[in-house]
């Protein structure tokens, strides 16, 4: 097992090295490959909601409705009512219906339908059984025969929507999300309801906004129905009240929002002092890093690479983190290199695998990481065209093998040093 794991780190540290010092010596790991779509959608934010198409009506046709005077929500149309689709008692809203279609294990045999109704507007769509609506600063999903709970679980409404709110807002995969309020799931006339208030912070622009979600969860003819609702102070615009109580009227729940409310939650979060840092996750590790840093995504899917300005190359520096299951049996790095012999062994091997000149090779315990038990590889590596200053952090915890690896240019090594050695001490693995 022992010769079988030094194998492997000279195959694995290979890899990520390669390119930290090729022609140019810009701290580079890996080999860059063409950006994915995949590799895109982890910018993504909570507004994956926003889509175009719909139903067709255009634009102005929304707006000829929206001009309508004198309506009032209305009571007599509900979700979950038969009613006829070319009813006409909202001005702000239009009817859409969700189809749950037959699925190929069998469980759903019959094709459902679900009548509901949406804010009109170019941003309004149906996708089978999830409609979608993004206007006057509201984002809305509704949602038949949602998935909520794992196959094996079984539980009341509110548990269910207990569960969902506590997935939707675990901080390892909502990075965006500070100052979280939420409720306790209440029980109304027919369904629960949960709601949750938070500042959101918007790097693009390095700036938060305040944001209330609404969340309400029913059961209509044996399948389960999940209303959200997301307001956003920043995006509010006119006849958004208006607009909300028929949204009210007809799903029969009341919506959280508070302009002022909302406007006082931002003013107290940023006068208790605003973070200078951000929060980051590799899925596995949720750790802080320097605003103004992001990941370069250039760099394929072997490490998660991180630099100012999310470019390795413009930087000039880089910390990239890797994790690895190693197999059943358990893995304790400071064992495999406990002696000299061992130590000589993989340094060797590595220069060999290297295709620059390394010098300072050092390898020493560093101790215990947010990730397990660490050694410390240091080196600079080097060919005609400059050096770089390298360390490797060499992490076991039971069978997996993680690797937190620095490469900057001699001016930037000590900046880079510090950002990776406070998520070794401050990151959290996910349980």
């Amino acid at each position: 097992m022992k010769n079988k794991f030094v194998l492997l780190l000279f195959v694995f540290m290979a890899v990520l090295f390669a390119g930290a010092c090729g022609k140019e010596p810009q701290a580079h790991d890996v080999p860059k490959q063409s950006e994915t779509a995949d590799e895109q959608e982890k910018e993504e934010t909570k507004s994956d909601g926003k889509r175009e198409g719909g139903n067709g009506r255009t634009a102005e046709e929304g707006e000829e409705k929206e001009e309508k005077e004198g309506k009032q929500p209305v009571s007599d149309v509900k979700l979950g009512d038969d009613f006829d689709e070319a009813y006409d008692g909202f001005a702000y809203l239009q009817c859409e219906t969700l189809i749950l279609k037959p699925d190929e294990y069998g469980e759903q045999t019959q094709e459902k339908k679900l009548k509901i109704f949406l804010p009109s507007g170019e941003y309004t769509s149906v996708n089978q059984n999830i409609g979608y609506a993004d206007s006057r600063g509201m984002d809305l999903k509704v949602a038949l025969s949602p998935y909520l709970l794992g196959d094996d679980d079984a539980g009341t409404l509110k548990e269910a929507l207990q569960y969902y709110i506590e997935a939707e807002y675990d901080v390892f995969f909502n990075i965006a999300v500070y100052d979280l309020e939420l409720s306790e799931i209440a029980t109304t006339e027919s369904g629960v309801k949960g709601v949750a208030k938070y500042c959101y912070y918007d790097k693009w622009t390095d700036s938060f906004m305040p944001v209330y979600c609404t969340y309400y969860l029913t059961q209509i003819a044996g399948e389960m129905v999940l209303v959200e609702v997301e307001i956003n102070l920043v995006d509010v615009r006119d006849g958004m009240e208006e607009m909300l109580a028929e949204l009210e009227a007809f799903y029969g729940f009341d919506i959280a929002w508070d302009a002022k409310e909302a406007q006082k939650k931002l003013e107290n979060f940023m006068a208790a002092g605003v973070p200078d840092t951000i929060r980051e996750t590799t899925g596995y590790l949720l750790f802080e890093l320097p605003k103004g840093w992001a990941e370069d995504y250039s760099y394929g899917y072997e490490t998660e690479t991180f630099a100012p300005g999310g470019s390795v190359a413009d930087a000039g520096c880089a910390v990239s983190i890797s994790h690895e299951y190693m197999g059943a049996d358990k893995i304790d790095i400071t064992e495999i290199l406990s002696s000299q012999g061992a130590i000589d062994a993989y340094t060797a091997g590595f220069a060999a695998s290297a295709s620059y000149e390394m010098e300072d090779m050092k390898i020493e315990p560093y101790g215990s990481t947010c990730m397990g038990e660490a050694m410390k590889f240091t080196f600079r590596a080097k060919n005609e065209e400059g050096e770089i200053e390298a360390v490797m952090f060499l992490i076991t915890d039971e069978n997996y093998f993680s690797v937190v690896f620095v490469t900057a240019n001699t001016d930037k090594f000590e900046e880079t040093m510090a950002v990776a050695e406070n998520i070794l001490a401050n990151g959290r693995i996910y349980p």
